[in-house]
């Protein structure tokens, strides 16, 4: 099933377009893809990968701008096939300092 995005929908958290890489896995695949944007709430990947909407993965956040990788769970929610190609994920769970790593490097765009 594909999802296109929601005009209009409001956003709960700020995005943050960061360079860096994202692996998306379920039990019988692993998916590399190029990081788009990440905020508190998941992240889009430019790339369609070929997991359902709906199945839960497993993901890791590599980006020089994060400093160190970022685990979380979550659930593919939207794969964008006409506008742009992309896959979303929200997190259902994230590591520990996800949040501190996030926050520092919003800190960070700001002061530059």
């Amino acid at each position: 099933m594909i999802s296109e995005p929601k005009p209009n929908q409001p956003r709960k958290h700020t995005r943050h377009e960061i360079i860096g890489r994202v692996f998306i896995h379920n039990d019988e695949h692993l998916y590399i893809a190029p990081l788009n944007n990440i905020s508190l709430g998941g992240v889009f990947v430019d790339k369609v990968v070929s997991i359902e909407v709906g199945q839960i993965v497993r993901v890791i956040i590599k980006s020089p701008a994060l400093g160190e990788p970022i685990q979380a769970i979550g659930k593919v929610v939207r794969v964008e096939t006409t506008s742009r190609l992309g896959t979303a994920v929200e997190f259902d769970w994230v590591g520990p300092r996800f949040k501190e790593v996030l926050t520092s490097q919003q800190n960070a765009s700001q002061a530059a």
